[in-house]
């Protein structure tokens, strides 16, 4: 059996191998890219916040804002989500969108709506904002809120920073977007209590709003990674029977629980690989600064909506039927699933680094497409290293089985807690809203 030392010298090899092969390229590909003059636009936007919107509930609301720079139904259009704020009709969001290449006079629709816990969100009202020559340099603006019966009700701040479009973004065949991807974690103290050992109750999920996943995968679900129709769990799962229909109630009620939106849930964004760091891993690095990372695996499954996952972790998903198929709301299709890991490697000049593979039985994505991995993860946060492998990679199997080991010492410590939350999580649920964030 590997030692946890040579699994991660295995690692820190990898990481260099990549770094090199990436650096060559670079080097290769580099060309000097002048200014040059066009007659579009870049903007910085920043959703500060509302006035005096319209209530949802019988005394408040809890607005966030949608943003779509084309057609809301279009899964191309490019979009944007605030996060929720509870209980306000003066909600400040304080959240930045960076826009390339925005053709003068493109409209900006922005809806702001009411979250509703349990039933369809409320449609609170509708900004329509021209971006273009007039919006040049910065500026605050307040816009009127328009309900849908055409009154006004409460006005929406903004603030944009408009600059001709130059460089890079003069080469763009369309308007597109720098970031930064924002992100929810949605606590469960229930499950972090039931898998604590260090006193930490708490238990994250998240969810990223990765952008360019429809560019980079298409938009036809038949083109997307199906579920594994030679694995049995899978099999079980989907199986047009009274069986598989219990499964799918158990797995989205699984998914309602960890991904609900409370109080608690934290809404904010990322721009690089360091501050996807230090989301994942910024709690336990205050505690120990030296914690080596390479050892701690998120399962994660990518759909149009965005990426969900959570840390893995034996003990917590031992009573699920498929981590993958939950994360995914039991999806029939995802673009992608599997198991990743970021760390700092401490050989390679301490960068932040994303090891993540394609080791999903539910769906068993191929191979052939881990490169959209990449290009997904390196357009949405520059800087980050990102190495892709396939679950056969020998390497991969090595520190898989040696993650395996720890993850088994630790369910065997906490296997008795567990009973709690698999009758927790069987409870019947209303179904997540259509607009969720």
């Amino acid at each position: 059996m590997l030692s946890l030392s040579s699994i991660q010298e295995k690692i820190s090899s990898l990481v260099h191998r990549h770094k090199t092969t990436a650096s060559d390229i670079v080097e290769t590909a580099q060309e000097v890219i002048l200014p040059t003059a066009s007659k579009n636009w870049d903007f910085s936007i920043t959703f500060v916040g509302a006035k005096d919107v319209p209530r949802g509930d019988i005394l408040s609301s809890d607005p966030y804002l949608e943003a779509y720079l084309g057609d809301p139904k279009d899964p191309l259009t490019l979009s944007f989500i605030t996060g929720v704020h509870w209980n306000t009709l003066n909600p400040v969001w304080d959240a930045k969108w960076e826009l390339l290449n925005v053709t003068d006079e493109t409209e900006l629709l922005l809806y702001i709506n009411d979250k509703d816990k349990m039933k369809v969100d409320t449609p609170l009202g509708k900004v329509v904002f021209p971006l273009g020559a007039k919006l040049e340099g910065s500026q605050e603006h307040e816009l009127d809120i328009v309900r849908a019966d055409g009154r006004i009700h409460g006005k929406l701040i903004v603030h944009t920073t408009g600059t001709r479009s130059y460089g890079k973004s003069t080469s763009l065949s369309k308007a597109t977007t720098a970031g930064p991807v924002r992100y929810s974690r949605h606590t469960s103290y229930a499950a972090g209590v039931l898998t604590s050992e260090n006193k930490k109750f708490e238990f994250y999920a998240y969810r990223l709003r990765l952008y360019h996943l429809s560019e980079i995968f298409g938009t036809d679900a038949s083109q997307y990674n199906g579920w594994n129709k030679e694995y049995s769990a899978a099999q079980k799962i989907f199986g047009e029977n009274l069986e598989g229909s219990q499964i799918r109630q158990a797995l989205h009620n699984q998914h309602a629980y960890l991904y609900r939106h409370g109080r608690s849930t934290q809404y904010n964004a990322v721009a690089n690989g360091t501050e996807l760091g230090d989301l994942l891993h910024g709690d336990r690095l205050k505690k120990d600064p030296e914690q080596d990372l390479k050892m701690i695996v998120f399962t994660y499954s990518i759909v149009p909506k965005g990426m969900y996952f959570s840390e893995t972790g034996a003990a917590f998903f031992q009573d699920f039927m498929s981590k993958h198929a939950m994360h995914a709301n039991r999806a029939t299709e995802v673009m992608f699933s599997g198991e990743f890991r970021v760390f700092r490697d401490e050989h390679n000049h301490d960068d932040w680094t994303l090891m993540i593979d394609n080791n999903s039985g539910t769906y068993s994505p191929r191979k052939e497409d881990l490169h959209k991995v990449k290009k997904l993860f390196e357009t949405n946060f520059p800087g980050l290293t990102v190495i892709t492998l396939d679950h056969e990679d020998p390497v991969l199997k090595d520190i898989r089985t040696e993650t395996k080991r720890i993850e088994a010492e630790t369910a065997a410590r906490q296997k008795q807690r567990f009973s709690l939350f698999s009758s927790m999580s069987s409870k019947s649920e209303e179904p997540p809203s259509p607009q969720e964030i």
